[in-house]
């Protein structure tokens, strides 16, 4: 949209989404695919489980490593003065107050941290790899079984808790060996099976878990056969209800894919109810620049007044639609979590992926969802501050648009610096989440340096933010000069400065770099007109018509709210060879000279016309030889 006077109109910055980001064309189908793509683990995750160790007795397996992956659920982590690890396996309970396999290892002779952290990963990952081969054994046993598997009722199936030991357990039996309790499958002669060792207790183990060898022996044991159990139960499910686990993955699909389009669309209607209304704030301050409905005089208080009040409501509702797309958004991401989580932990072999993911989904939406909640707090206690210092501005300067203007550049700014620093927040978290520790990203020092030498510019543009917007020195809405630039301010924020040029050019200047800076439009503006008149022509009249057609244009209803005093004839500006030249100051609403120019213009061609007055032309000598 233009002006009257041909510039670009004054828009009032938004907050809502923008319509180009290409992931909202399409929700629906997007998200549907991504949902699908992640439940595809299930499939892909069948074999997934520890590596494998050539002896659970060993401390350490041969040239195994410290994993330390953020998703590893049987990361060496320090417990006391040891380093401990849980033995994990698809059927081991993990869930809260369940009893726990948690192997240690004592630090010392010289060894590094990480080097502690890889023996006791080793020693948990020999284990579970054991127990994993001994429950596929078992499992093998069920399935080729002449005779049905035991069933109990359709109960049975729906809580782990109530299932009684499965007939095919075996026997666990506790035992001596260099003098450590071990836990041993005993030798089967009529199966022809070998005597399978699956946990060398330890000093340092009986520590670590407050217990006595041989009451720890006693737990171990306890928790080593419920799994075998539960694995048991699991083939004897498989056997009776063949088609059960493929049926749940494909409802937990459907259903992940329902919520995701269901969210999907509750986001795009929300977003066009934002946009509508940012586009009713710009046409509202467009109707008033334009100057068209202008009020009279006696009613303009009034309508300034009415004005700030409507732009208040609009943004408040626009906030509040902001902030239901980002807790819609966030809701979206945790019906795919979810949904991946419940076919993950359907499948045995994935169940371990599900139980990282579900971990993190712990705490992962739980610091988005408060980093969404913090801003939406944070910005509406900004939002009440501002308005209610632009009410106070307003009944100071009765008749000034400029607590309007300000309202609207100081919280589109404001909320921004809020957004940035609330995102921030929330990736450090994630990151301690993750793993990720301060010390690690101090040891980066190439990142650190990168990071210090781009800070220079950066909080030099962030000071001079800070300096522009409390010093008032533009507004978005403002028509500035500043570096060579001129132009309408379209866009700012702490960092950079957006112009729209008399061509349409967006020019963007750091606000580090204006030193110096030209405000045309701030409070008020004035037509500062100045012409020519022929030498022989009558100045007193001249002088006379120039004042008249000034006068006649403030008294014109069309033209005199723009106009908020009465034309000033200042006289005689210049004499030189071109004429007499005459200078007249008109003051105008901000933004509204050049339009006022214009119009002057045009009534004072036609004027001077009639009067018979000449224009100066510039007087030219020939000398001929």
């Amino acid at each position: 949209m233009t002006r009257r006077d041909g510039q670009p109109a004054a828009t009032i910055r938004t907050d809502q989404e923008e319509p180009g980001m290409g992931l909202e064309t399409r929700p629906w189908r997007r998200w549907f695919a991504l949902a699908v793509l992640g439940l595809a683990l299930v499939v892909l995750g069948g074999n997934l489980g520890p590596a494998r160790a050539s002896d659970p007795d060993s401390g350490a397996a041969p040239g195994l490593a410290a994993r330390r992956n953020w998703w590893d659920l049987d990361r060496g982590r320090p417990c006391g003065r040891f380093w401990c690890s849980l033995v994990v396996s698809p059927h081991i309970p993990l869930g809260p107050g369940e009893s726990r396999i948690r192997l240690a290892v004592a630090g010392g002779d010289g060894s590094t941290a990480q080097d502690t952290a890889a023996r006791v990963e080793a020693r948990s990952t020999a284990v579970a790899t054991s127990l994993k081969d001994l429950a596929r054994q078992l499992e093998a046993s069920v399935q080729n079984a002449p005779e049905p598997p035991p069933t109990l009722g359709s109960g049975l199936w729906l809580n782990r808790q109530l299932k009684p030991r499965h007939p095919r357990t075996p026997t666990l039996a506790i035992g001596t060996k260099n003098n450590n309790p071990v836990i041993y499958l005993p030798a089967d002669a009529g199966n022809r099976t070998p005597q399978v060792t699956l946990i060398t207790l330890t000093e340092p183990d009986s520590l670590a878990n407050g217990l006595d060898t041989e009451a720890l022996a006693q737990r171990w044991k306890t928790i080593l056969e419920r799994t075998l159990s539960e694995a048991l139960w699991g083939a004897s499910f498989d056997r009776v209800f063949p088609w059960a686990r493929p049926v749940v993955v494909a409802l937990a699909v459907v259903l992940g894919g329902g919520g995701v389009l269901l969210c999907s669309r509750a986001v795009a209607r929300r977003r066009d109810q934002a946009m509508e209304l940012g586009r009713q704030l710009v046409a509202l301050q467009q109707t008033r620049s334009d100057g068209r409905h202008a009020p009279s005089p006696g009613s303009e208080e009034a309508t300034d007044k009415q004005q700030l009040k409507q732009v208040q409501r609009l943004e408040r509702a626009q906030r509040h639609r902001n902030l239901a797309i980002k807790l819609i958004r966030m809701l979206r991401i945790t019906v795919v979590v979810m949904a991946a989580i419940l076919a993950l932990f359907v499948v045995p072999g994935s169940r371990l992926l599900g139980l990282a993911l579900l971990r993190l989904s712990a705490s992962i939406p739980l610091i988005w969802g408060t980093m969404i909640l913090l801003e939406g707090v944070l910005s509406w206690a900004l939002a009440r501050r501002l308005n209610q210092w632009a009410d106070q501005a307003q009944l100071a300067e009765p008749n000034s648009r400029r607590p309007q203007l300000r309202l609207g550049t100081n919280l589109g700014v404001l909320k921004g610096t809020i957004g940035t620093g609330t995102t921030l927040l929330g990736l450090y978290l994630t990151l301690l989440a993750f793993g990720i520790t301060p010390q690690i990203l101090a040891g980066a020092g190439i990142v650190a340096v990168a990071v210090g030498f781009l800070a220079r510019g950066l909080v030099e543009d962030l000071i001079g933010g800070v300096r522009i917007l409390s010093a008032d020195l533009y507004a978005v809405g403002d028509s500035i000069a500043a570096n060579g630039h001129a132009g309408l301010v379209e866009g700012m924020n702490l960092l950079y400065t957006q112009l729209r040029g008399g061509g349409g050019e967006l020019i963007s200047l750091p606000n580090g770099a204006i030193r110096e800076c030209e405000n045309r439009s701030k409070d008020w503006a004035r037509v500062n007109f100045e012409v020519d008149i022929a030498w022989r022509s009558d100045l007193a009249r001249a002088s006379a018509l120039l004042q008249a057609v000034a006068t006649e244009l403030a008294a014109d209803p069309e033209w005199n709210a723009l106009i908020l005093e009465e034309p000033q004839l200042l006289g005689v500006e210049q004499l030189d060879q071109s004429g007499v030249r005459l200078k007249l100051w008109i003051k105008t609403q901000p933004l509204k000279q050049w339009s006022v120019a214009r119009e002057y213009r045009r009534r004072l061609k036609a004027a001077l016309d009639a009067a018979g007055i000449e224009p100066g032309i510039p007087q030219r000598l020939s000398l001929q030889a």
